[in-house]
């Protein structure tokens, strides 16, 4: 009886060891045979990547990474954790990073995919400490600093060079944490997607030794990601192939406003503007010709024939956020314009009758005798439109 007794923990304590085996085989099978990121290339599917960039659990900035599998072109948008929204799970509005939590990251997705209107399958985070760690791992990455900073009184101190310098991790930490009373947040953004670009341009550059089976194990610590290492190598294999050269850079236009002693950003819309502006970035990536990518070379004038102030520099907003360059913004002559009219002078039909659908604008008119330095497409504002829509 007594040793029945003994042997009864004796099964239970191989019982236990059993299924920790078989939880460790079924974790390295699944590491080393499934490949989401692949399979989802193989597609022919836009990769959506999400990239959280954070210090002290808080996050700096989001940089969602937009890759076509077949003409290699990206674009970064970025979603500000100070946007401001209605969280139904807090019961009140608040930035979405109010909702961050490094070790329960989806809620915080989920919100960043209804904002953006995009499906993101796979996220990684990079905390700051950690970020110099993976840095340092890459011998450095470049950076390009506007204006020199020298906060001496500091402990320690943070002097940086203006300019492009190879910065090491703890530079490169400074420069993410350095904040200027002054800058723009726009200025900001800019840096902070240049930052993403260069470090993933680093990423490829140093592909082969980031793959390397004595390394890799070192880089997968330096970041928290759901996805499995086969395809954090793809991932790596992507940054190698990617066109870091004309990478399409989308920020939130919106009002900021104070809400609870907090500053948040409001996108404009109600964040319909910033869902059409991905969904054109989206599908402009798979476009082969890269003229077609932008609208930067198509000069647009923007004139209000309204007696409402402001509505041609809000529209000039909305249509630099679809990445079209607004040469001038001003009011018209006749302040009581009935319907909405594009003048088209560039000789391209297709061209004028884009923007006249992102407008909803029904009346085109074609002027072949153009005056000297006048921009491509004038867009006089009449009482039909209602700030985003000609009704």
């Amino acid at each position: 009886m007594r040793s029945r007794t003994l042997l009864e923990p004796s099964r239970m304590l191989l019982v236990v060891i059993f299924a920790l085996l078989l939880v460790v085989v079924v974790y390295l099978f699944v590491q080393v045979k499934t490949n989401r990121v692949k399979d989802s290339l193989d597609a022919g599917k836009t990769l959506a990547l999400l990239i959280v960039v954070n210090n002290d659990k808080v996050p700096l900035f989001n940089e969602i990474l937009l890759f076509n599998p077949v003409t290699r072109k990206t674009a970064l948008v970025d979603i500000p954790p100070s946007t401001g929204m209605l969280i139904p799970q807090l019961g009140r509005v608040d930035a979405v990073a109010a909702l961050y939590r490094s070790d329960d990251i989806k809620p915080y997705v989920a919100k960043l995919e209804e904002l953006s209107g995009l499906t993101i399958p796979f996220h990684l985070q990079l905390d700051s400490a950690q970020l110099v760690h993976q840095i340092d791992l890459l011998s450095g990455m470049e950076l390009f600093v506007p204006k020199s900073i020298e906060l001496t009184k500091t402990d320690p101190m943070t002097l940086l060079p203006s300019g492009n310098s190879l910065f090491d991790g703890d530079k490169a930490r400074d420069f993410l944490l350095y904040t200027d009373e002054g800058e723009d947040m726009s200025d900001r953004i800019a840096q902070y997607q240049k930052f993403v670009q260069s470090l993933l341009r680093r990423w490829g550059e140093s592909k082969d030794f980031l793959l390397h089976d004595d390394v890799f194990p070192l880089f997968v610590r330096t970041v928290i990601s759901n996805l499995e290492n086969t395809s954090l190598k793809t991932v790596v294999g992507i940054a190698a192939t990617a066109d870091w050269e004309q990478v399409v850079f989308q920020r939130v236009l919106g009002t900021e406003r104070i809400v609870d002693q907090k500053h948040l950003l409001f996108p404009h819309y109600n964040g319909t503007l910033l869902k059409e502006t991905v969904h054109q970035i989206e599908e402009s990536l798979g476009t082969a010709n890269s003229d077609q990518l932008v609208n930067s070379t198509l000069t647009v004038e923007v004139l209000n024939g309204t007696k409402l102030m402001g509505l041609a520099t809000r529209t000039a907003n909305l249509l630099r956020n679809q990445r079209y360059e607004v040469i001038s913004a001003k009011n018209a002559e006749n302040p009581n314009q009935e319907k909405t009219t594009i003048i088209d002078r560039t000789g391209n039909p297709e061209q004028a009758q884009k923007l006249a659908d992102l407008l909803r604008c029904k009346k085109i008119v074609v002027q072949n005798d153009a005056p000297e330095g006048a921009a491509k497409i004038t867009i006089v504002l009449g009482k039909d439109f209602d700030g985003r829509y000609v009704q």
